[in-house]
């Protein structure tokens, strides 16, 4: 970092101001105070709630942790989420699938017993997805419209080299 110092601190300052009070703990004005930069990339990036993160807020994320030489594909994700909704399922593999990568997939889901749709798939709690095992994930539909009849204790059914199903446990719409 060194010499980005600065801008860094300033896009953590600018987010962390997007954070409502209720939200934002005393620890993340300690560690901005003492430019603990990761500690509040890290704490901003596992903020509460979906109402109030907008498309700016992780995009400010994304472009801090790119200045830091840090990975901002979750930022990234989650700012596309800001936009589309947030849909997370409990996925269980088939004992017959192949493993499955917990990022960069984007396999087909049947979602309504007659129509598989493409949706990006980021498993939250393991690198890799093995056979006969449950996680849980998240689902970045490509046309998100066709996913909007969904609700909460739906399930649908991964296709592919990886088959297996997912249980929708949380459903946030997209923004109006």
């Amino acid at each position: 970092m060194g010499r980005h110092d600065g801008e860094i601190g300033e896009l953590l300052r600018f987010a962390a101001s997007m954070v409502p009070s209720e939200v934002r703990g005393a620890d993340l004005l300690d560690y901005l105070d003492l430019e603990e930069w990761e500690l509040v990339l890290q704490l901003l990036g596992e903020s509460d709630g979906n109402t109030w993160q907008t498309p700016r807020f992780w995009a400010l994320l994304a472009e801090a942790a790119t200045q830091m030489d840090q990975d901002e594909a979750w930022y990234q994700w989650r700012c596309v989420e800001s936009i589309q909704g947030v849909l997370r399922v409990e996925l269980t593999l088939s004992v017959d699938a192949e493993p499955l990568r917990a990022r960069g997939e984007r396999p087909l889901w049947d979602v309504t017993g007659r129509q598989q749709r493409v949706a990006a798939l980021w498993i939250e709690s393991k690198p890799v997805l093995n056979p006969g095992e449950r996680a849980t994930a998240r689902l970045r539909p490509f046309v998100p419209p066709a996913w909007a009849h969904l609700i909460r204790g739906d399930m649908i059914t991964l296709h592919g080299r990886s088959p297996g199903t997912a249980k929708i446990i949380e459903r946030v719409p997209p923004r109006p």
